[in-house]
C-alpha cells in the first residue's frame, strides 16, 4: 500500500515519500495482467466489472506510457459516470492528469473530490504536491530564456 494515506501535517520527507510514489510507475506486467482481465470480461460478460475496470485503469494511470495514462484516464471518465464510489475515481483522475502534468486539471479533480469529501487528505496532499510542482515548473520555464 502506498504512503498516500499518511497522517496529516507531514513530517519531512514524507512528502517526498508521496511525490515518488505518485512518479513511479507500474510494473509493466501489472498492465498486461489487468488487461488480459479486462478484455476477457469485455469479450464475455455484458459490462465490465467495476473492480476489473477499476484496476485496468488504475495501472493505466501508473504506467510509464502517457497514452496508457490517456486510456486509464478515460476508463475512470466512463466509471464516473457509473456513480459508484466515485470518489476515488475522481482521485485517479487527478493522479492521471498530475502524471500528464495537466496540472491545473489535476487540481479541479482535487478541488472535486475536496467538494466530495472534505478533508480528504489524499485531495489535500496531491493538491499541494501539484502547487509544488507548478510552482517549480513556472520557475523552470522562467529561467530557459536566461540559459
Amino acid at each position: 500500500s502506498s504512503g498516500i494515506n499518511a497522517e496529516w501535517p507531514l513530517r519531512p520527507g514524507e512528502l517526498d515519500d508521496i511525490i515518488e510514489d505518485l512518479d513511479a510507475p507500474c510494473d509493466e506486467k501489472d498492465i498486461i495482467e489487468h488487461e488480459k482481465l479486462y478484455n476477457e470480461e469485455l469479450q464475455t460478460k455484458p459490462v465490465v466489472s467495476t473492480r476489473t475496470q477499476f484496476g485496468y485503469a488504475y495501472v493505466l494511470v501508473k504506467s510509464s506510457y502517457d497514452n496508457d495514462i490517456r486510456k486509464g484516464i478515460r476508463l475512470f471518465e466512463e466509471l464516473c459516470q457509473s456513480g459508484v464510489d466515485q470518489r476515488d475515481f475522481v482521485y485517479y483522475l487527478a493522479v492521471g492528469h498530475y502524471r500528464l502534468h495537466d496540472y491545473s486539471t489535476a487540481i479541479k479533480y482535487c478541488e472535486r473530490v475536496l467538494g466530495m469529501e472534505p478533508g480528504n487528505q489524499q485531495a489535500v496532499q496531491l493538491k499541494e504536491i501539484i502547487s509544488k510542482k507548478e510552482k517549480s515548473t513556472a520557475c523552470d520555464s522562467a529561467l530557459i530564456p536566461l540559459l
